[in-house]
């Protein structure tokens, strides 16, 4: 059985992880031999993945290099912050360095936003989790094989989440290396 292009936009992350069956896999790189869309699509992917590495390192360098001990302080205690889990005391001083400090503002909104963003993507995911459209392309293509994840719908709404953040996570550092 030959796969599809639509197959393929659900398979290329299950083959990107490494969660295909050997058999699986080799139709996919199959495809992806002879379908020019597809495997654009599977290098841009690969892009992105390499770039989102290559971004979080990026980060990772600058929060180092600053060495700021108040800094430090606000990016340790910042999801705490917005989860309102500080104390009085410690909110007060994440509020004044923010107020004082461009940077601290500026990853307080993407924060507050990327919250946003992932709250209403939960609720969305949340309402679609009803059908499970990989789990019926891959039956549907293997129908020999048992894909039943075992997977707690709930465990599938938080890797959704998860994933969810990843991306935000990756645009909002992309956009900060824009700007």
């Amino acid at each position: 059985m030959k796969i599809t292009c639509t197959q393929m936009d659900v398979l290329l992350s299950f083959y990107v992880e490494g969660d295909l069956s050997k058999a699986l896999k080799q139709k996919v790189e199959e495809h992806l031999q002879q379908c020019s869309v597809c495997r654009e699509k599977y290098e841009i992917i690969k892009t992105m993945i390499q770039e989102l590495k290559t971004s979080v390192a990026e980060k990772e360098e600058i929060y180092s290099a600053n060495t700021g001990s108040q800094y430090r302080v606000f990016r340790n205690n910042l999801s705490a912050y917005i989860d309102n889990e500080l104390s009085a005391d410690e909110s007060i001083k994440i509020k004044k360095y923010t107020i004082n400090n461009k940077q601290a503002r500026k990853e307080l909104e993407d924060t507050y936003n990327i919250r946003r963003l992932m709250n209403e993507s939960f609720k969305k995911t949340k309402l679609e989790a009803k059908q499970d459209f990989a789990r019926n392309v891959l039956r549907q293509l293997n129908p020999n094989e048992d894909y039943s994840f075992r997977f707690h719908p709930i465990l599938k709404l938080a890797a959704a989440f998860v994933m969810t953040v990843l991306l935000l996570s990756a645009l909002v550092v992309f956009s900060l290396t824009l700007g």
